[in-house]
């Protein structure tokens, strides 16, 4: 009889608090207001509150459950969960299971039973997963996209993943990544949600090329992170850490770094990624992509160059013709590369000698006193071979190099292949009057300049190492070389001055209508370089426009040559052909 009693007791109560939730919900619906979605998600919160989600509440809240179901495209139980979580986190907070719980005073172990319906709110972007928080029990973010929604009482969607470029895949793609960064959503989702961005979106070229490649999901969105750096920012190289909070638990971020460190990473394996620098060697905290990586999965995107490079890019159609007067040795060196350059040999060459397992890169080192011609030797061939010079200027790297000593001067390398992605023919990189970065390195270096020059010789030796190009490089102190830049130079061309019978030819390639005695008095006397004799010539082509002289005269010419050498007099020759 006890037994029976406590029953009809406990139904009765039951009937009652139904009751009263029909009642309350009642008045609710009748509020002299339109339903609107923020109404029904508030009016299913005040009748959730301590209500132990018995069957009386369901019942009760079903008209506001159905109504938010309908414009979210979701159950309505989903509905009720969404408007629990959203009071348990509201905007930008995260809301879990014991918060819900604890709202409507039910058992955690009763929450279970929801676990289904939270994950298909998260496949449908309408919650978003994380650990965040101290005890990392699973907590859940309402995304700021469908909180705008229900203040607009908007329908919301799921925002759509098919892009138009690859510039607005690397920008979605962010915003992903970035959430992971946030620590608002978790790994598992993350690669989820990249996987159906990468789906989406398989007509994009860097989308087509990605694939080709048959990676794994973890290392395709390791890859897409270091090229999204790269095309939005402009970023070279990653710090691992930068990298590593892809990854959710400590031990993956641990095997991850390892890996990375000592190089048995697939994406390093197969040549995808690689070290940058630190203090000019293989640093094992910075990475990038590798040249091949970029060429083949960046292709027809136009990565973004720093406007200040101290780079100039010479089109070799823009270079002027001008003869060259070199001695024997000088000559046969000239015309090796002339037609090592011409194109047909130089691709056969280059297969050649990839075929041998040879390094492909052609590094030349100009030699020699000013005004010899180094430098023009270098336009001429350019301007032979069809080949563009992208010419870097030392004054200007050098004051560039105070704190970013590295990122400079890899940038010129970083711009030089862009260049050479960018070219029908391979182009030539110059580094002009290069004195200054490949002398003799300084032993056991404490000053700080010195560390830093030490560090920048040290990325031109590697990057030399590693060229696939063409690098020519002009010095005028060959004594103060570096032994290590001395063997990387494949060849090695001295320019002297201008012997009498050149300098001759370079008088009258100058000023072609000097009269024979002049121009042999000229070169038998004053042992200028081509550099000199051409200043000379251009300074009588001024004279001439300023004052009108139209015939030249002998003493005029001497007057040139002797300000040329400073006002010091020049010590003639004595030897007159």
């Amino acid at each position: 009889m006890m037994y029976k009693a406590n029953r009809n007791r406990l139904f009765s109560e039951q009937q009652n608090e139904g009751d009263q939730l029909k009642k309350r919900a009642n008045e609710l619906a009748k509020e002299n207001k339109p339903m609107t979605l923020l109404k029904a998600v508030n009016c299913i919160l005040d009748l959730a509150e301590d209500s132990e989600m018995s069957e009386e509440f369901w019942v009760a809240s079903k008209p506001f459950a159905n109504y938010v179901a309908k414009r979210m495209k979701t159950s309505s139980t989903q509905a009720v969960l969404l408007a629990l979580l959203a009071e348990a986190g509201s905007v930008g907070r995260t809301g879990a299971i014991s918060d819900i719980a604890r709202y409507t005073n039910s058992r955690n172990v009763k929450m279970l039973q929801y676990h289904h319906d939270l994950e298909e709110l998260v496949e449908k972007g309408c919650l978003r997963k994380t650990k965040k928080g101290f005890n990392k029990e699973t907590n859940y973010i309402i995304p700021t996209a469908l909180i705008d929604a229900m203040n607009k009482n908007e329908a919301y969607e799921k925002p759509s993943y098919v892009c138009s470029n690859v510039m607005e895949l690397f920008q979605k793609f962010y915003e992903l990544t970035h959430l992971r960064f946030e620590e608002e959503m978790s790994r598992e989702l993350l690669l989820e949600e990249v996987q159906e961005l990468i789906q989406k979106n398989k007509k994009i070229t860097f989308v087509k090329e990605l694939l080709k490649l048959h990676l794994e999901e973890d290392d395709e969105l390791v890859v897409m992170h270091f090229c999204r750096h790269l095309v939005l920012h402009n970023e070279d190289s990653l710090n691992i850490e930068r990298v590593a909070y892809l990854y959710e638990e400590n031990w993956e971020r641990y095997n991850f770094t390892r890996s990375m460190a000592d190089g048995t990473h697939p994406l390093i394996v197969v040549g995808l990624v690689e070290n940058a620098f630190d203090g000019g060697f293989h640093s094992t905290k910075e990475y990038r992509m590798t040249d091949a990586a970029r060429k083949q999965l960046l292709k027809g995107i136009e990565l973004k160059l720093d406007e200040n490079s101290p780079c100039d890019l010479i089109l070799s159609k823009k270079i002027v013709k001008k003869d060259l007067f070199f001695a024997k040795d000088v000559d046969a060196h000239m015309q090796r590369l002339t037609q090592l350059l011409d194109e047909k040999e130089y691709q056969k060459i280059c297969a050649r000698l990839k075929k041998g397992g040879f390094r492909e890169g052609f590094t030349c080192l100009f030699y020699g006193a000013p005004g010899t011609g180094k430098t023009e030797s270098v336009m001429q061939l350019a301007r032979l071979s069809g080949r563009d010079v992208m010419q870097v200027n030392i004054s200007d790297v050098k004051s560039k190099w105070v704190g970013e000593s590295e990122k400079n001067i890899k940038g010129i390398f970083d711009r030089y292949r862009n260049v050479v992605n960018n070219s029908k023919k391979m182009p030539i990189l110059l580094f002009n009057e290069a004195d200054a970065i490949i002398n003799k390195r300084q032993e056991g270096a404490e000053r700080a300049v010195d560390k830093m020059e030490n560090s920048i010789q040290n990325i031109i030796l590697q990057e030399m190492e590693n060229l696939k190009g063409i690098m020519i490089a002009t010095t005028n102190l060959e004594e103060n070389m570096d032994k290590a830049f001395e063997r990387r130079f494949l060849y090695k061309v001295k320019f002297d001055k201008p012997d009498y019978e050149q300098r001759a030819h370079i008088w009258q390639s100058m000023m072609p209508t000097l009269d024979k005695d002049t121009l042999s008095h000229l070169a038998a006397s004053y042992n200028f370089s081509g550099g000199q004799i051409e200043n000379i010539a251009r300074k009588y082509s001024v004279d001439c426009i300023l004052y009108g002289k139209r015939s030249i005269r002998q003493d005029t010419i001497e007057k040139y040559c002797q300000e040329e050498t400073l006002g010091q007099k020049t010590a003639k020759i004595g030897f007159v052909k």
